[in-house]
């Protein structure tokens, strides 16, 4: 069986041919494309293969791009860091999803559900459901009050939150703070869990708010974040071996 992997992390792809080496069926990677361009241009010139295992977040964008710029008609095993949303349009229009880090015996349960239930003339996905449902993440908003006036935040501009005296705040990376009619436990329901973390009952934080990381006492970790928190931003200690793995993108 002929694959190609989609993968912009060479640790990634690499224990994933380790992993495919330990499965029943021959494989032979003819391809690890890291980008969408690359990707792009492979896909035009390159014969078909069997079927591609492809991680959503590319060095340069995300692999839906492809799809709009190309005719994909091969089947595919996502592998992803994702975990909601867009994964019951995966169930539906993909072979499988698998979350990292990858694991040999889910790795061969979705080689048999392709092999299963592999046509001799597969269609071509529709990846235009999947797209839409994985972009939505991107345009999601929150709604607010302030004063008298109804606000609203884009996930994508929302640096931190944080629930205090019973109200929830988004702080934007511009460093506007707003009041929500949400709970940070709803919120978290709704943004992608690649880019924001839950370090405590209180905060949840952007990954690319985060400007240092301090070791605290009893196995805790500190954050500074930017736009400045004012006061220290405490990782619980039972969080905090899911956020090394958050920031190694594991989770």
């Amino acid at each position: 069986m002929k694959v190609a992997i989609f993968e912009d992390e060479v640790h990634n792809s690499e224990r994933l041919m380790q992993l495919l080496k330990k499965c029943r069926e021959p494989m032979e990677v003819v391809a690890v494309i890291d980008s969408v361009a690359e990707g792009i241009r492979w896909m035009e010139q390159s014969p078909g293969v069997d079927l591609m295992l492809m991680d959503i977040q590319l060095s340069d964008g995300n692999c839906f791009e492809i799809f709009r710029q190309t005719n994909v008609k091969t089947p595919i095993i996502f592998t992803t860091a994702y975990d909601n949303f867009a994964l019951q349009a995966f169930k539906v229009n993909s072979i499988d999803y698998l979350m990292k880090p990858i694991d040999l015996k889910e790795l061969q349960q979705a080689l048999d559900k392709f092999q299963q239930f592999k046509p001799v003339d597969r269609p071509a996905i529709d990846i235009a459901s999947i797209a839409e449902e994985f972009l939505k993440r991107d345009s999601t908003r929150f709604i607010g009050r302030l004063n008298n006036q109804l606000i609203y935040v884009k996930a994508k501009d929302i640096a931190w939150l944080q629930f205090v005296k019973g109200v929830t705040y988004a702080t934007t990376t511009q460093g506007q703070k707003l009041p929500l009619d949400y709970s940070l436990d709803q919120i978290e329901k709704l943004l992608d869990r690649h880019h924001f973390f839950r370090i405590n009952r209180q905060f949840i934080v952007h990954i690319d708010a985060i400007k240092k990381i301090l070791t605290y006492y009893n196995s805790r970790l500190i954050l500074q974040l930017l736009p400045d928190a004012g006061a220290d931003v405490i990782i619980s200690r039972e969080r905090v071996n899911d956020f090394r793995s958050w920031l190694e993108g594991r989770r």
